[in-house]
């Protein structure tokens, strides 16, 4: 008999202003810093994939586009793929 196999939860991390005020850019880009500063401590692990999700607004509180595809994707390192030059 198989025992069950062991999921683990996801990790949900929300970055609020206080009263869920809207953030400034910069009040957003500290709390990813705090983010990064807390994951710290779990060098020995990899994240196997993270998704953020941004409701951007403007002065008014009407919701903005900052991009045309509305979907960015950053990769923090250069592969060993992107380094080779097929020419």
């Amino acid at each position: 008999m198989k025992g069950k196999r062991f999921t683990a939860r996801k990790l949900r991390v929300r970055i609020r202003g206080r009263d869920d005020a809207p953030l400034s850019m910069t009040d957003m880009r500290q709390g990813l810093f705090e983010l990064a500063r807390r994951l710290d401590e779990y060098n020995d692990y990899r994240i196997k994939a993270a998704s953020l999700y941004l409701t951007v607004v403007d002065a008014h509180g009407d919701e903005v586009t900052i991009s045309r595809s509305g979907e960015w994707s950053i990769f923090p390192y250069e592969c060993a793929a992107d380094r080779i030059d097929v020419h």
